[in-house]
């Protein structure tokens, strides 16, 4: 439904589940240098990719109707949907973090382009154990904006040397998990319209905005 999604795609399909979605569609691929025929083969493609997206995700709640005729709705709940929500906190929580800061600038017009959107992230470490269980996707999450092709047995060592190369550029935060899930809540819950290069305000600024 596009409820927060940019403005550009309102009125038009939004859905995951439509092959022709405006979620699927590449501005660039209009001045694609390689042609209009490369471009096609490309849409082409991601049709096909939509279409078996659609059928896992179909087929998977189909398995889970199965699982609840086969064993009840009850075994189902404890043994999938509880580790489906544990899944999904740290999953939304190490999103949300990776993202969401004072110190992650947005960009408009012609102040963006590809590294400032790729640089607006933040490193974050959870401790030397989650950090190994979930492969440091948070604390080396910079790289994996840059080169997203790095294996990640290979990350933490590219974030050394990418910290060095950005200076001032690279964002990390250290502060605890918990302290930074609060500050985030509570100091990023909008960007100022037409500002070219925004940051994160709080809904305290909002208020002494239009209050004044």
């Amino acid at each position: 439904m596009n409820v927060t999604g940019p403005e550009k795609n309102r009125n038009k399909p939004n859905s995951h589940f439509q092959t022709d979605s405006a979620l699927f569609a590449m501005e660039e691929e209009d001045r694609d240098p390689a042609g209009k025929a490369h471009a096609a083969e490309r849409r082409k493609k991601r049709v096909w990719e939509v279409i078996v997206s659609n059928v896992g995700f179909f087929g998977a709640l189909g398995a889970i109707a199965a699982a609840c005729w086969a064993w009840g709705a009850q075994a189902v709940a404890a043994y999938y949907f509880v580790p489906y929500l544990v899944v999904n906190l740290y999953l939304v929580l190490i999103t949300y973090l990776q993202h969401t800061d004072e110190k992650v600038a947005h960009y408009r017009g012609a102040e963006f382009n590809w590294l400032r959107g790729a640089l607006s992230t933040v490193d974050r470490s959870y401790g030397w154990l989650v950090d190994e269980l979930i492969h440091h996707i948070a604390d080396t999450h910079v790289v994996h904006h840059l080169f997203h092709e790095v294996p990640f047995y290979n990350a933490v060592e590219a974030t050394s040397i990418v910290r060095q190369a950005l200076g001032p550029y690279y964002l990390s935060d250290h502060t605890s998990i918990p302290y930074a899930v609060f500050r985030a809540f509570h100091a990023c819950r909008f960007v100022e319209d037409g500002v070219a290069v925004a940051h994160y305000k709080s809904a305290r600024d909002f208020n002494k905005r239009h209050a004044s």
